[in-house]
């Protein structure tokens, strides 16, 4: 029995390379779990607008018409997706990607972008970061070597309410696929203008046990299972570098984060961690979770400025 999707209605983000199939292929595995109520595939070409003469001269050298564009993504999609898949529409436009999928993102009240992320192109996942950044909504990255495979599953926590959004999804993923749950915390490190190197380890030891007793406290307030175990790591000013490295240390197949932290009013906006996650990643897929009712609320606030 497949649970209650926490994202209803998910976008696919493809371009026509040869990282469709990977995110279309992984889409399918990471979805099969939830009633996804429908999926769109998004597909944005810019408008070449060539002399007459060109296009009559080498009619071959065109891009496939939209029908046939629209027809090879459904290929591709029932491949993926198999018999059972879920609704689907495939949207065909023109014009600038970044700004098309943001739209769209909007206008269909898409609850999951799954976009993908090349290793090389510069370009490619700039449109993503931005979207992750911009974006109402929460969105999964599909590095192009991603394994259709989910053992371990990482989640960075601060211990704040927002956190908490992630662990539960995490959670109830890590329930549904048998895999691994485990948090990590980066607890601040000691001032660098202590008077010895024992004052500093003392205080280092300090602020460490003062983390674990906030993950006691958080296990608590939210009714965590007893059992749930979080690493803690001494953040030295490079917290995205030692989240990454231990989650290719520890073998993990899945990150799952909250774009904001504990200061956070709205998720609209990466927050600086998270936003520099997304840059360094390239090998792990990477999920950000958003807040979406939030997200609306910060929009609808920005409207009344503007009218």
């Amino acid at each position: 029995m497949k649970a209650q999707a926490d994202f209803n209605r998910v976008l696919i983000a493809l371009d026509g390379g040869s990282l469709d199939e990977m995110i279309l292929r992984y889409s399918a595995y990471f979805l099969e779990h939830y009633q996804v109520e429908q999926i769109f595939l998004i597909h944005v070409s810019k408008n070449l607008a060539l002399p007459q003469a060109l296009l009559d001269k080498y009619p071959d050298l065109l891009a496939p018409k939209e029908e046939h564009l629209e027809k090879y993504l459904m290929e591709l999609y029932k491949d993926s997706f198999g018999k059972k898949a879920p609704e689907v529409q495939v949207v065909c436009l023109e014009g600038e990607a970044f700004d098309q999928i943001l739209r769209q993102s909007h206008i269909k009240d898409i609850d999951l972008m799954i976009l993908g992320r090349h290793l090389t192109s510069r370009d490619h996942n700039l449109i993503g970061s931005r979207l992750a950044e911009q974006g109402p909504c929460s969105v999964l990255f599909v590095p192009e070597k991603s394994v259709l495979e989910i053992n371990e599953i990482l989640v960075p926590l601060d211990f704040s309410a927002t956190g908490l959004q992630s662990l539960n999804f995490a959670s109830k993923l890590a329930n549904l696929i048998h895999a691994d749950l485990r948090c990590m915390h980066l607890y601040p490190s000691a001032p660098n203008y202590l008077k010895s190197a024992s004052t500093e380890r003392e205080i280092n030891e300090a602020l460490r046990k003062h983390s674990m007793e906030e993950w006691e406290h958080f296990k608590k307030t939210y009714d965590l299972e007893a059992n749930l175990n979080c690493d803690f790591y001494e953040n030295q000013g490079d917290g995205p570098e030692r989240c990454l490295f231990q989650a290719e240390y520890m073998g993990a197949d899945l990150i799952v984060m909250n774009s904001k932290g504990r200061t956070a009013s709205a998720s609209v906006l990466l927050g600086s961690f998270s936003k520099e996650l997304v840059r360094l990643n390239k090998h792990i897929p990477l999920l950000i979770m958003k807040a979406k009712r939030e997200n609306l609320d910060f929009f609808k606030a920005l409207e009344a400025l503007w009218s």
